[in-house]
């Protein structure tokens, strides 16, 4: 049987809200003293990291939703990262609903006071959900209330906060959707159906791994509440509405992601270890507040040995052991009225554990449900199997709520006061805040005067290899593009990967002089017209040896003045030619080609059985080109087929002769980069492990 919570006044809940409140400025401290100028991050630099670029990428977020709404940009897709492709932002950790919410905030005090106030909230209003969720199983207040308490300040839960993963600190979504769909299987009234609908939608545009877990959350519990239900058919037909309507909310993300699901430049075996690496232990449930200003040294080496390659903080999912003994009595007292709720604790938990069983650290290779999740299609990206076990920690939390509401109504007044002062006094001792490092977003001058001079696109070297948020911290000071950016989720990005100019000049390498593609004075001038890259800003100290001089001789082909313009020690200023005059069809290879070769009358490249090469159009209108290719085959009447992969189009086929010859066709582009291949068979080299396809000798397009 299920309770059915009195209703309380409205100033009861502004003074549970108001308590929440000033337990968020506690958990957060000392953010309320610095809101505008500071962020702060804990760890020790074993398994939770000082200098965690989650931090500053979710304060550039801000920055840049508030550029977009001053600009008139869609906030959804920036052009200022990984430029010229831009980057798609749904896919990322961008948190749409905190960061549009915080406009005010970030246009008036900016990004960073903006990031701590919505941390600051997101505390809060975690805790006020978590009391809500307690109060639709346990009776009276003040169980529910330490409930709420135990769920916000979790370790989990801070462990995520001082790792400045902001889109999951905001799990407050979460915790009301959980809610209505409690609600939506005991309730009749059919107004619950759009609030449990508008619930879900803002999780769905919080973090999506958030909409998973709400799914598999939805799912569980109304096949459960079906069991034994007095009216199956309206409960059926209340979580189908709602899933109708959740699915209008989930279509915009499904058409702006129907192209990004997948991550082509990183190998799969890649994200096998990181997935693994974001999954819990069997154990991991009860394992101690890593960041404990008392015993964190300790504890996060005992987390390096117990996470699964001892790598990332992923795996944490920590309820806390008071929550957890709460939660546990509360199992024994009410777990056969409550049967339901521990099944969704327990299959969150099966999830949680990722594709194979890991114990105190030890892999078992048992295969887990995890495995299955992961061959549904669209969710192969799901790598953090962690935050399943979210719905355990919530499930801990209602029968912690009706421990303590069993222990209040069972226990004589006196009694009960000792022993919530027991719990008190131990929860205050566990779940402490971590002694915090003070960061600031600097403000380098050199970008402060970058962000006055004409606009261009900022090549700031070394490029970010995705583990610091360097180049974003220097974008909020100078607003101008930059080539790559840190994200949680990078994208194929063909421009760094395989054009010769950005890829040479922003990796910091020697550029070839000759190859089957042009790469004289005039086809670099025509590069620099597309891409205009600007400014050249070096920090010597973190570039590899020689990689400023391999930089220089780069922008010297393009006939660069190499005086910089700003020079303080630390930092090095270019600004580049732009040959706005010089514009000019060009073409760059891509993956399946092997190494340039030579001889004293030729120069060719042997392709492997496919192919790539992009064509670029430099002008704003769809461009007839001709495009050249000189080649010879294995054998005469060698079959190779033409294909354009944007829109997976066979454009010819045609046969290669044994002797050297050119072959023309033309091609219609749009403007812009696209991408092409050339299929043919292949033949093993005897005496090396290549296969080899067709000798080109070179490619033009004009």
């Amino acid at each position: 049987m299920e309770v059915a919570p009195t209703r309380l006044r409205l100033r009861t809940h502004l003074g549970i809200l108001a308590a929440y409140a000033v337990l968020a400025l506690w958990l957060t401290w000392p953010a309320i003293l610095s809101l505008q100028s500071h962020y702060f991050t804990a760890g020790n630099n074993l398994y939770f990291y000082i200098k965690t670029p989650d931090a500053p990428q979710n304060i550039w977020n801000f920055w840049w939703t508030g550029y977009a709404v001053q600009h008139g940009m869609n906030p959804f897709f920036t052009p200022l990262l990984y430029y010229p492709e831009g980057l798609q932002m749904v896919l990322q950790t961008i948190n749409p609903v905190a960061v549009l919410t915080a406009v005010p905030v970030t246009l008036t005090l900016g990004p960073v006071a903006a990031y701590n106030v919505t941390a600051i909230v997101a505390i809060m209003l975690t805790g006020y959900a978590g009391f809500l969720l307690a109060r639709a199983f346990a009776p009276g207040v003040l169980g529910p209330f330490v409930a709420g308490v135990l769920l916000t300040a979790s370790p989990f839960h801070v462990a995520k906060l001082d790792s400045g993963q902001l889109n999951f600190v905001t799990m407050q979504w979460l915790v009301f959707a959980v809610v209505a769909l409690i609600y939506l299987s005991r309730k009749t009234s059919w107004w619950l159906v759009p609030i449990t609908a508008l619930a879900f939608g803002a999780v769905l545009y919080t973090d999506w791994y958030w909409a998973l877990v709400t799914v598999l959350f939805g799912v569980v519990w109304a096949v459960v509440s079906l069991i034994r239900a007095e009216q199956p058919l309206g409960v059926i037909m209340r979580y189908g509405l709602f899933g109708g309507l959740a699915l209008l909310f989930t279509l915009p993300l499904i058409l702006m992601l129907r192209n990004e699901l997948s991550d082509p430049n990183l190998p799969l075996d890649l994200w096998a270890l990181y997935t693994q690496g974001y999954s819990a232990d069997l154990l991991g449930l009860f394992f101690p507040s890593g960041r404990h200003p008392f015993w964190s040294m300790q504890a996060e080496q005992f987390l390096v040995d117990m996470a699964p390659y001892g790598l990332v903080e992923g795996a944490y999912t920590a309820a806390g052991w008071v929550l957890s003994i709460l939660g546990l009595l509360g199992m024994v007292w009410y777990g056969r009225q409550h049967w339901r709720l521990i099944v969704v604790a327990l299959i969150a938990w099966l999830f949680a554990m990722g594709p194979i069983l890991y114990i105190l650290g030890n892999e078992t290779g048992i295969p887990m449900p995890y495995q299955l999740l992961q061959a549904l299609p669209g969710l192969s990206t799901a790598r953090r199997p962690n935050l399943f076990g979210v719905l355990t920690i919530m499930v801990f939390t209602i029968f912690a709520a009706l421990a303590v509401a069993r222990m209040r109504e069972r226990m004589r007044p006196r009694t009960f006061g000792i022993v919530l002062g027991v719990i008190g006094v131990l929860a205050f001792v566990e779940l402490l805040p971590p002694i915090r490092t003070t960061m600031t977003m600097e403000r380098a001058e050199v970008y402060q005067q970058l962000a006055a001079r004409e606009p261009g696109v900022v090549v700031d070297l070394p490029i970010e290899n995705n583990t610091n948020s360097r180049t974003l911290i220097n974008q909020i000071v100078h607003g101008q593009p930059i080539l790559r950016g840190y994200v949680a989720r990078p994208p194929y990005y063909p421009t760094l990967l395989y054009s010769p100019l950005p890829k040479h000049l922003g990796r910091m390498l020697v550029l070839p002089e000759d190859d089957i593609i042009s790469l004289d004075g005039d086809a670099l001038a025509a590069m620099q017209c597309y891409y205009q890259l600007r400014y050249v800003v070096i920090e010597p100290k973190l570039t590899r040896e020689g990689g400023e001089d391999r930089a220089r001789a780069v922008m010297a082909r393009l006939g660069s003045d190499l005086t910089p313009w700003y020079d303080d020690g630390r930092f090095r200023a270019y600004e580049l030619p732009l040959h706005q005059d010089r514009c000019a069809p060009f073409v760059f290879l891509g993956e399946g080609w092997h190494d340039f070769e030579q001889n004293e009358a030729y120069q060719w490249r042997w392709s492997e059985g496919v192919a790539g090469f992009f064509l670029v159009n430099p002008t704003n209108e769809e461009t007839t080109l001709t495009l050249t290719i000189q080649a010879e085959g294995r054998s005469d009447g060698q079959q190779v087929e033409l294909w354009a992969i944007n829109n997976e189009k066979m454009l010819a086929s045609f046969e290669l002769y044994r002797a050297r010859r050119a072959y023309q066709f033309t091609i219609q582009v749009p403007p812009g980069m696209h991408e092409f291949e050339l299929r043919t068979s292949v033949t093993p080299e005897e005496g090396t492990p290549r296969e080899l396809g067709m000798a080109v000798y070179a490619l033009r397009v004009e």
